[in-house]
């Protein structure tokens, strides 16, 4: 979504009201595919403090991606926030504050929809997963431990001490 940044000249012009939907199918980020099974929801305003243009949206979407130990597929519903100062890059010099997100913008028009999918691959985790208490996957058969308990029996050994092991024989 495009927004008109032109009514901002006039000093009475104190907010604007934003409001709308981002159709995107998927994404990948860093190996991993986001699928998008509604389309993005987003609403908030573009408000003036003194001379500064701040941007503020409450972002919503429902995606499903795979299991970084199981490797099924797993859906969730989540929440973000887009909050910053607009920074137009062809007038402004100056950036935002180190503790302040900077939004760029060209000439008059913002482009929303950029900044609202780097937000959500902000929010995403770092490792998914379907549930905390989730088993993975067998280092030995590969069975999902989920679903059903393996026999497989893992002797994990340092191999710096696997020579200890031999001098007290089992009997």
């Amino acid at each position: 979504m495009i927004i008109d940044l032109s009514s901002f000249h006039d000093e009475t012009v104190i907010n604007l009201s934003i409001e709308g939907q981002l159709n995107k199918d998927d994404i990948k980020v860093y190996g991993r595919k986001i699928k998008f099974l509604e389309p993005i929801k987003y609403c908030g305003e573009i408000y003036r403090v003194d001379d500064e243009k701040i941007l503020h949206l409450n972002i919503s979407y429902h995606y499903q991606e795979a299991c970084g130990r199981c490797l099924d597929n797993f859906s969730r519903k989540d929440k973000t926030v887009l909050s910053g100062k607009l920074v137009n890059k062809e007038s402004e010099v100056e950036t935002a504050d180190e503790d302040e997100e900077a939004i760029v913008y060209s000439g008059e028009k913002l482009e929303l929809d950029e900044h609202i999918i780097n937000a959500i691959i902000l929010s995403l985790p770092m490792k998914p997963l379907c549930h905390e208490e989730c088993k993975g996957l067998c280092a030995n058969c590969g069975i999902n431990r989920n679903k059903k308990d393996c026999q497989c029996v893992i002797e994990d050994i340092d191999p710096r001490l696997a020579i200890l092991k031999d001098l007290f024989p089992r009997e």
